[in-house]
């Protein structure tokens, strides 16, 4: 058999090739490196391949190093790495940042721990989201729908708070604008019931508006989420939602939508 001498051969000089530019400094050779060797169980090699990686500012590489030097005990030495991807808004970092601060216990590690939990499930969710829902009618009667704009940054209890702005509209045309605040809990890093006050004006009739909002939110990762949930106001009655949401869309483009 001469096909598998043949394959060999051509995996040591990819190997090998990657490895040379890894030591000219090549970031991607480098990255390209610790995956290989990775995948043939060679994890300090790999280890100091993601090292090299990591320097030249692949933020996954140092992830991965991270990791690496946590699963054999080095706790001091993975630190540095795994900041790295917590300061990128990795979830990935986070949660094995907590694991490290549970593991070493130094004075102030358990605060620190306890920070990684709790930012963990909501750290790589946008800052902002801009939610569409369509609002079917239960009785055969006129069906809504409904925009919003909302803000949620870390500052805000981790993502747990947010602001916003709540448009409401049928086809006669704007039925309702609000200001909203909103509270929601990551039951998962994917899955997130959350409930909303509504505070505005009702043009129909003419009045206040004054609702409430209640649903759960299942996050699609860096694009956005699906949801479903009821709410009521003095503008919308009772009502069910089907909603869509996107990550981090300018607040110019919900104006120009709203105003049409």
């Amino acid at each position: 058999m001469v096909v598998l001498p043949l394959l060999t051969a051509a995996c040591a000089t990819t190997s090998g090739d990657l490895r040379t530019g890894c030591e000219r400094g090549s970031t991607y050779a480098c990255s390209q490196w610790g995956s290989d060797l990775l995948a043939q169980g060679e994890k300090q090699q790999a280890e100091n391949a993601f090292a090299r990686s990591c320097e030249g500012g692949t933020i996954e590489d140092c992830i991965t190093q991270g990791q690496l030097m946590l699963e054999r005990g080095e706790l001091d030495g993975a630190e540095a790495p795994l900041t790295k991807g917590y300061e990128y808004e990795s979830e990935q970092a986070t949660w094995a940042l907590a694991e490290l601060y549970q593991t070493r216990r130094q004075p102030g590690d358990a605060e620190r721990a306890q920070l990684m939990l709790w930012e963990a499930p909501a750290i790589d969710k946008p800052d902002r989201e801009f939610i569409f829902w369509y609002r079917p009618s239960p009785t055969g009667g006129e069906t809504t729908y409904a925009l919003a704009y909302s803000f949620q940054p870390m500052s805000f209890w981790a993502r747990r708070m947010t602001l916003g702005l709540h448009f409401a509209g049928n086809d006669l045309g704007a039925n309702e604008l609000n200001a909203s605040i909103g509270y929601q809990y990551f039951l998962t890093p994917d899955v997130v019931p959350y409930g909303t006050l509504l505070l505005g004006g009702a043009f129909q009739q003419h009045s206040v508006n004054v609702g409430a909002e209640a649903g759960v939110k299942w996050c699609l990762g860096p694009f956005g989420h699906l949801n479903v949930g009821a709410g009521i106001s003095v503008g919308s009655p009772l009502h069910a939602s089907i909603g869509i949401g996107i990550n981090s869309l300018p607040i110019e483009l919900l104006l120009l939508l709203a105003g049409h």
